[in-house]
């Protein structure tokens, strides 16, 4: 009996909370399958391990990585050696993945968030449950169907379908033409209003050979118009 409440308690501590980071939720009253080489609970410590081959599986979620413990007292959980999670058109990817107070999540190795053709990426994401909110805080990288995003830093509000990069912020787009920079850069999804990114400080912007410069640049992702605020300078290219 003690096994099998650990073993609830593991998966869906760490298949809720990743899911929530994907972007998804996994159905707290589906089945749980765990397998693994070996799996050990000391009731005095409250810490289960298991070792070899470990895979977790609820509903359409799985979570496999070599090893996983969890620690039903201080409510902290690791997997570590090659994690993957996958669940319907989302995978999140790590070295290893680990999780506290039943909120806090911290995946670290070659981080990668992928759903559907968009992708956030870095040698650490952290992602809070309550907030549906995740970091990348250094390095970090975002793909999108029709280019790319490099920064020091981007945070993404998963409720609000809303991004901010900070810090030599870099994009491009081969579809539109795109190659623009600045120090900071604003992600507005199709949720809220028309999708844009609003680039500000030093912002900088060639498309198709034409160069427009300013104090802020709003990019609007359905077509290839963009404003400029900020004594603008525009450079065209001639024909």
């Amino acid at each position: 009996m003690s096994r099998k409440i650990t073993t609830v308690a593991l998966l869906a501590l760490l298949l809720v909370m990743i899911a929530a980071a994907t972007a998804v939720s996994a159905p707290t009253d589906k089945p749980v399958e765990l397998t693994a080489d070996t799996i050990e609970y000391d009731a005095k410590s409250g810490v289960m391990n298991a070792e070899g081959a470990v895979k977790l599986v609820r509903d359409k979620a799985v979570l496999t990585g070599a090893s996983a413990q969890y620690n039903t007292k201080s409510k902290e959980a690791y997997v570590f050696g090659g994690v993957k999670v996958v669940r319907e058109d989302t995978t999140m990817t790590a070295a290893e993945v680990r999780s506290y107070n039943d909120n806090y999540l911290v995946a670290t190795g070659n981080a990668l968030l992928t759903k559907g053709e968009n992708t956030l990426a870095g040698p650490k994401i952290e992602h809070w449950v309550d907030k549906q909110y995740s970091l990348v805080p250094n390095n970090a990288r975002a793909t999108m169907s029709d280019g790319w995003m490099t920064a020091d830093r981007i945070e993404a509000f998963h409720s609000e379908d809303r991004a901010v990069a900070n810090g030599n912020v870099h994009i491009v787009s081969d579809k539109r033409s795109l190659d623009a920079t600045s120090d900071q850069a604003v992600y507005y999804g199709s949720k809220t209003e028309q999708g844009k990114v609003v680039m500000s400080g030093n912002a900088r912007a060639v498309q198709e050979g034409n160069t427009l410069t300013g104090k802020t640049l709003t990019i609007y992702l359905d077509d290839k118009a963009m404003d400029a605020q900020g004594r603008p300078k525009l450079v065209v290219k001639p024909q």
